[in-house]
Order: C-alpha cells, then sequence, then structure tokens
C-alpha cells in the first residue's frame, strides 16, 4: 500500500509564516544577507546521476507521502533535486525528500542570515486535511439475496453499512458509489452493467442513501452474474474519464459474496473458464492500482472455502502492492467493523508541512499542537504527535490523537517557536 497509501489525509494550505530576523537582501528568512555563492542547478530525475528508488513514481493525490523518502511529488510525479549537498550547490543542502533547501543562516544568495534584529517570533502552522476519494463497487449478483442474519439479506447489509460511513464521514471524504452485475446474454446495455452510479462528491449521504438511486430492497431488474474483473475495468476507466478533484488518494472498496465470472464466460463450467474469471480480476485490481487506485476486497457472507479464499487474496494483493488484506463480514456487525475499519485504516494521521524541522528537540519540547481548540497535545511515540521518524517536514499523529483525527472533521493547528523550522522554496 502507498504509504497514502492506502486513503491518506496529507496536504498543507493556508500557511502563516512569522519571519525571524531583520534585514539581509534576498534572505527568505529575512536575515542579514550576504554577498556569497548562488547555489546550485535544480536537478531532476532524468539529470541526476544516481536519481533515488522511486524517482518516476505517480503521486495521484499530490502528496509527498506518496512518494519515497528520498523524492516528493511535483505536479503528480515523484522527483528529486539532489541525491547529496554537493548537488545543491553553495548555502543549500539535500534535504529527506531530495530537494536542495537553504542552510540556516544563509541568505537567499549567499552570505548569513537570521543574526540581524531580535524580533525573532514563533512560527504558525495551520495545515488542512486533504481529501480523500472512496468509490464503493457493490456486487448486485442474485446472490446476494440470501439471508445475512439480523432480519437482512446481504444487499441490505452491505447497504446499511454503506450508509452508516458515508452519513459520520462524507463531510472529510469524497463518496462515490457502483452497483455491477451482467445477465446471460445481456448486450443491452453490454456486460458489465454498472445499475447504480453515484459520482464522488463531499457530502454524498443524502444521495447514496436516496431509495431511488441506491435502493435498500434488492431491485426487481438486477441481474445475475458477477463479472468482476470487467466491472473493475468500466469503474476505473470512468473515474479516469471524469476523474475526482486532485486533493488526495482515490481507492475502491469492492464489496462481494461471489465467485467471479466474466462477459465472455458469465457461467463458468470447466477449471479453464474460471481461471480465466479469476484472472480478469486480478488483472484488474493490478490495473487499478498501477493507475494510482487502491483496491481493497470484502467478501460478504461465510467465506469457506479454500480455493475462494486464495482468489481473493490474490485479488487483495494485486490490488494494494502486494499487501492487500481480505475483509469478510459474516454476519451485520461483523460486516459494518469491516466497511469501518478499511475506511480507517486508509485515513493516514501524517500532516505533510511545507517547512521542515530543524530543531525536532525544542519543536517537541516547546511546540504546541492542536486538535480544534482542545489541549495541546503532548509530543510522544505513544500518544499526542511527533515529527514522524525518518522525516524532517511531516507531523504524525499517534494514539488518540490519531483515532480522533480519523473520526471526523477536527483542524490540526501548531505553534512552533522560532529556529524550529524553516520554509521549504
Amino acid at each position: 500500500m502507498r504509504s497514502w497509501l492506502s486513503i491518506v489525509f496529507v496536504g498543507v494550505s493556508g500557511l502563516a509564516l512569522v519571519s525571524c530576523g531583520s534585514g539581509g537582501s534576498g534572505d527568505p528568512f529575512n536575515g542579514t544577507g550576504g554577498t556569497g555563492g548562488t547555489g546550485g542547478v535544480k536537478l531532476d530525475c532524468t539529470t541526476l546521476t544516481n536519481p533515488p528508488p522511486g524517482c518516476d513514481d505517480i503521486c495521484p493525490s499530490g502528496s509527498d507521502s506518496e512518494c519515497e523518502l528520498s523524492t516528493f511529488c511535483l505536479n503528480g510525479v515523484c522527483s528529486a533535486q539532489c541525491t547529496t549537498d554537493d548537488e545543491c550547490g553553495a548555502g543549500s543542502s539535500c534535504n529527506s525528500r531530495g530537494r536542495c533547501v537553504p542552510d540556516i543562516g544563509t541568505g537567499g544568495t549567499g552570505g548569513t542570515g537570521n543574526t540581524g534584529g531580535n524580533n525573532c517570533q514563533s512560527v504558525q502552522v495551520n495545515p488542512t486535511r486533504s481529501i480523500p476519494n472512496v468509490m464503493f463497487l457493490v456486487d448486485q449478483s442474485g446472490s446476494m439475496v440470501a439471508n445475512f442474519g439480523g432480519g437482512e439479506d446481504r444487499w441490505e447489509a452491505a447497504h446499511s453499512g454503506i450508509n452508516t460511513i458515508v452519513s459520520g464521514l462524507d463531510s472529510i471524504v469524497r463518496f462515490g458509489l457502483s452497483t455491477y452485475t451482467s445477465r446471460d446474454g445481456d448486450l443491452n446495455p453490454p456486460c458489465p452493467r454498472l445499475p447504480t452510479q453515484v459520482d464522488f462528491d463531499l457530502d454524498n449521504s443524502g444521495t447514496i442513501g436516496n431509495d431511488s438511486i441506491y435502493p435498500y430492497t434488492y431491485p426487481d431488474d438486477a441481474g445475475e452474474d458477477t463479472p468482476t474483473g470487467d466491472s473493475i475495468d468500466a469503474l476505473v476507466s470512468s473515474i479516469q474519464a471524469t476523474p475526482p478533484p486532485n486533493e488526495g488518494p482515490t481507492i475502491i472498496v469492492l464489496a462481494t459474496d461471489g465467485e467471479p465470472d466474466s462477459c465472455e464466460y458469465p457461467d463458468p463450467s470447466n477449471s479453464t473458464e474460471r481461471d480465466s474469471a479469476r484472472g480478469e480480476a486480478v488483472s484488474a485490481a493490478a490495473n487499478s492500482n498501477a493507475l494510482g487506485m487502491d483496491l481493497f476486497v470484502l467478501w460478504v457472507g461465510e467465506l469457506t472455502s479454500t480455493s475462494t479464499r486464495n482468489h481473493l487474496q490474490e485479488v487483495a494483493d494485486a490490488g494494494v502492492d502486494g499487501t492487500g488484506t481480505v475483509w469478510v463480514g459474516d454476519n451485520p456487525s461483523n460486516l459494518q467493523n469491516a466497511f469501518q475499519q478499511i475506511i480507517s485504516d486508509s485515513i493516514s494521521c501524517d500532516i505533510q508541512m511545507d517547512e521542515r524541522f530543524v530543531d525536532k528537540d525544542k519543536a517537541c519540547a516547546e511546540g504546541v499542537v492542536r486538535l480544534d481548540d482542545g489541549a495541546p497535545l503532548a509530543c510522544s511515540d505513544t500518544n499526542g504527535w511527533r515529527v514522524k521518524p525518518g522525516a524532517d517536514d511531516v507531523i504524525e499523529l499517534v494514539g488518540s490523537a490519531c483515532d480522533t483525527f480519523k473520526s471526523g472533521d477536527v483542524t490540526l493547528s501548531a505553534l512552533f517557536p522560532c529556529g524550529t523550522v524553516i520554509v521549504v522554496e
């Protein structure tokens, strides 16, 4: 899973910076400016002598956290300006994201800064969460009417679980929904059929919960088959044709209760036809992942067949960089919990900043990080916040602070003393 990805809440906007020092021409930190060197030429993946791993990977949500640690996201592609300080030239150094950044105490055109004046002030950071895009792809084959307990069939239980999630999180997650099926020999419309299609949007609970759009009762004109691979491909193509805003990761949650068939083999009658349908599902999940859309697998009902579980694991692994989980909801409560856990696990508690920490100890000891107007969070490895290990530009929420951040529309703000962070140009 991408480090986002899996669903990631990252990104910073509306940053307010009160600078330290005074004077100094050309100094981005308002230092006393000097007359030193001009800095190095910024390179990229195509011009670096030894580009780092992950150069030219895609980062569809625009977040650095989707890239390997030595690279950063630029226009949807992971890039790097440097791998060593020498490639940045005088007065700059190479940070953990492969960016050339000014050294502390260095003016924009050389010399020393931050030495004039005594009006050094704190840095106020007001990051806002990114908005992930979550698309539910729900099996509408005939077996979804099987009894599921709690007075609901599988279709109704999936409907209830999805609407509970959407109604609780649609202010911070852009949700969409599609159902899929086919009929034997169904050519009008051609296989696969996607009877219900709700585009990504915020505050989408009213649409997804509208019974005339996504009915609670299994529809009378539903199909009977399960062309999973064909339907994933059709949905991915639809998302590509009308992509959601690039403000966060895009994921697909597949909820199904049946072995896949295909448009070519609506009723597989032998192992060759069955393996073909299974292969299409695995390939479609891999294609979704390669295009920047992780795909999660949720089985609706009891899962007793080892062969089916092994197949689902292949789909799950293909959908999430080889590390997928097969979620199983074998009763209404477990199904609801599985939906909840998939969404929760896909929400990152990393907050990407446009600044970088230069004195982590002081930032931890004296920084003030809050959720909404609550009490300051502790700087801790187990509960509160910390500077993310291995990074110098990421605030990571941990423990109960992470749980609170994932649970709803919560705003993070931070105040750091002068000298602890600098702006990344």
